[in-house]
């Protein structure tokens, strides 16, 4: 048998477990002094699925928290089973486990979902690509005449998500190890970002995630100004969304502004 073979083999056998008519790999194992090549082999099985399951325990420990740790290895368990590794990072397998639970009837529970988007959300603002954030000052550069023309550029770390209510209250009694909060009815709109090297988050008032929304979608300051006029009862009012955008700058959020074909003012 040639090496290749033996490998593609043995990753089947792993990835099949010893229950499996897919672990064949133990017909070239040989038994040893100590155990038997079942026991042998299952030290390969079980490592496995131990480090994948430390991994998904790092990147969701509130998830972990109110699941409870039985029925958190019973999802671990079941994502491992479904989703095998394919990636040498191994930063990038537990990304997909907020869409295995949307997709399972068994986990789609739209609390737990939502912890787990949230959580999803910090460990990509934190693994996001760095970018200067642009100074309010460029801002004079726009003649006030042109200011319905502006559309902006937010850090590639920003991520917005709405979210079950008390989503945020539940994840920061997980983690400091606090009772968890009752379910709540409603929604929650928040924004994800890095700042100071480290994921950051708050919840936002409807009309301003419409508003960021829009504007990190790429629309131009007055037709933002338009569309959330008419979606907002014309609660967004130019100056309110001016406010919205003077933090934003000072939060580091945005990076560009551009103007028609004239490019982008860098900071």
């Amino acid at each position: 048998m040639k090496l290749a073979e033996l490998q593609a083999m043995f990753q089947a056998g792993v990835l099949a477990g010893l229950e499996s008519d897919g672990a064949s790999v133990l017909d070239s194992v040989k038994n040893s002094k100590r155990a038997d090549r079942a026991t042998l082999f299952g030290v390969y099985v079980n490592a496995y699925h131990v480090r994948l399951t430390e991994f998904l325990i790092d990147d969701f420990p509130a998830l972990r928290a109110l699941l409870g740790e039985d029925a958190f290895d019973a999802l671990a368990a079941d994502y491992i089973a479904s989703e095998p590794s394919r990636q040498r990072n191994a930063r990038w397998y537990t990304a997909r486990l907020p869409d295995f639970m949307r997709a399972s009837e068994k986990w789609r529970d739209r609390r737990a979902v939502d912890v787990a988007l949230l959580e999803r959300a910090l460990t990509d603002a934190f693994d996001a690509p760095e970018a200067a954030a642009l100074s309010l000052d460029a801002l004079a550069s726009f003649e006030s005449a042109l200011w319905p023309r502006v559309a902006f550029a937010f850090h590639p770390s920003l991520i917005l998500l709405e979210l079950r209510a008390g989503t945020l209250a539940t994840h920061e009694a997980a983690t400091a190890g606090e009772a968890l909060p009752a379910p709540r009815d409603g929604e929650e709109k928040v924004a994800v970002w890095r700042s100071n090297e480290d994921s950051v988050y708050c919840e936002m008032e409807a009309d301003e995630f419409l508003v960021l929304s829009l504007a990190a979608a790429g629309h131009a300051f007055g037709d933002i100004c338009q569309m959330a006029a008419f979606r907002d009862s014309g609660d967004a009012a130019p100056e309110r969304i001016a406010q919205f955008l003077t933090s934003w700058f000072e939060e580091g959020l945005v990076v560009s502004a551009t103007l028609g074909d004239e490019g982008d003012l860098q900071k």
